[in-house]
């Protein structure tokens, strides 16, 4: 009887413990039960890599909080990185064919967008029939397009226009319709005019850069090569024009020779030269210096004197892409259409806050690029530039454009320094791009 006793308060401190275990036990989640609340979903994480905290950075964060909150189940990280971090970064894991690490977007600037395409063939998303096209400036999607498809989405311009001093113009007799669709050998007639009267030199020049042919030659039309890639320097008549007049100008005794980005700033923010023929981002530098204000204007770019040659060019500008492979590719295309592809209110505001100017073109009817610039005397030079964006030629980059850059500035310095013969110099250079790039 003892130990049937004794059996029972066992198995009755058994249950109980059993009991006070199942009690305490860790709640879990079921969404079964009727009246239980699901765990929160994680957040899609869309992941952007870009440079330049003073520009492209706080774009994106404006882009980002207008989707974020629109979206509140997704999150835009943006990554600042230097500008040679980014592109090293990119190539190092396109290279390997690691996917694992590599954004959603990147930010990437034109010259090299068709290297980019051309050597990771697959690796980016097809945005072609994501968003309409039409609405940017034609010769920006020029640059995203490989096989009839669209690989990004514009974003700021490099559209060009010669910006000059307005003070130093009128004391040599010039007014603003003088310099309006000038040719570039006006262009050096004015420059000499100019020195005569008050002493200041017309531009700049790097030589150790060839960049002011380039822009000659984007503005005629024509590239180092061809619709098919074919390299096209040595009977190329914008690069031939183009060459006669860059040792017109080195000649001419109206430049002021200056090495890299400081000393080219320094000379404009000092008012030692004129006018600056360069694209629309130098508005920033420009204006940097306020005791200046009032003292600008900024009219087109002055032209070759060739078949196709036009006072609308392009230097520099950059565009996002998609990474194809990444984890939130669907939600960054998304992201980038409802913000850079259809907003133009953003567009005012990153006009007003950051200064950069678009190139979606139903920007233009916004409030911003209807006002005036106190510092350009008025003049509403966003409107103005974005009407130039939609007249610049549109034109194949390429591929080795850098690598025809240091051709030609060999070349060139050739010619300036040594008298060599120009066809037969571009000759030259045409052969010795040929022999890197095979």
């Amino acid at each position: 009887m003892k130990g049937i006793r004794k059996l029972l308060v066992i198995l009755l401190l058994s249950i109980m413990v059993v009991s006070t275990a199942a009690c305490s036990a860790p709640k879990t989640s079921d969404t079964s039960v009727e009246g239980a609340k699901p765990a929160a979903e994680e957040k899609k994480v869309v992941n952007v890599w870009a440079w330049d905290v003073e520009f492209n950075i706080p774009v994106m964060n404006e882009a980002k909080a207008r989707y974020e909150a629109k979206h509140p189940d997704v999150t835009i990280n943006v990554q600042e990185y230097s500008y040679d971090d980014v592109v090293q970064k990119l190539n190092t894991n396109l290279t390997s064919g690691v996917n694992d690490g590599l954004p959603e977007i990147v930010l990437c600037e034109d010259p090299n967008l068709q290297k980019n395409l051309t050597s990771y063939p697959g690796a980016f998303y097809d945005l072609t029939d994501k968003m309409d096209f039409s609405k940017f400036a034609s010769y920006k999607v020029k640059t995203l397009t490989m096989d009839g498809k669209v690989y990004g989405v514009p974003f700021d311009m490099g559209t060009e226009g010669m910006f000059y001093r307005t003070d130093y113009l009128e004391q040599a007799g010039y007014t603003a319709d003088d310099l309006k669709d000038i040719t570039w050998s006006q262009f050096i007639e004015i420059g000499k005019k100019v020195k005569e009267k008050t002493g200041k030199v017309m531009l700049t020049l790097d030589p150790n850069s060839v960049n002011i042919i380039r822009d000659m030659m984007w503005s005629s039309g024509t590239w180092y090569f061809d619709d098919k890639g074919n390299v096209n320097i040595a009977n190329n008549p914008a690069i031939i024009e183009g060459a006669k007049i860059y040792k017109s100008l080195m000649d001419s005794g109206i430049v002021k020779l200056t090495t890299g980005w400081g000393e080219m700033v320094a000379a404009l923010n000092n008012g030692d030269v004129a006018s600056i023929t360069t694209g629309c981002w130098i508005i920033p530098t420009i204006t940097a210096e306020p005791t200046q204000s009032g003292k600008w204007a900024v009219t087109h770019m002055p032209r070759l004197e060739v078949e196709g040659g036009t006072n609308y060019g392009n230097r520099g500008g950059s565009s996002w892409l998609v990474l194809k492979n990444a984890p939130n590719s669907d939600i960054a295309a998304d992201f980038l259409k409802e913000t850079f592809a259809s907003d133009v209110d953003f567009y005012q505001t990153i006009l007003r806050d950051v200064g950069a100017i678009a190139t979606y073109l139903p920007a233009v009817s916004g409030e911003e690029y209807g006002k005036g610039h106190e510092f350009f005397g008025g003049q509403k030079i966003f409107s103005d530039f974005s009407e130039w964006a939609s007249k610049v030629p549109s034109i194949n980059l390429g591929i080795y454009s850098d690598e025809a850059d240091s051709c030609l500035v060999t070349g060139i310095n050739e010619v300036i320094n040594n008298g060599a013969d120009i066809k037969t110099t571009l000759k030259s250079v045409e052969d010795q791009l040929k022999q890197q790039i095979q």
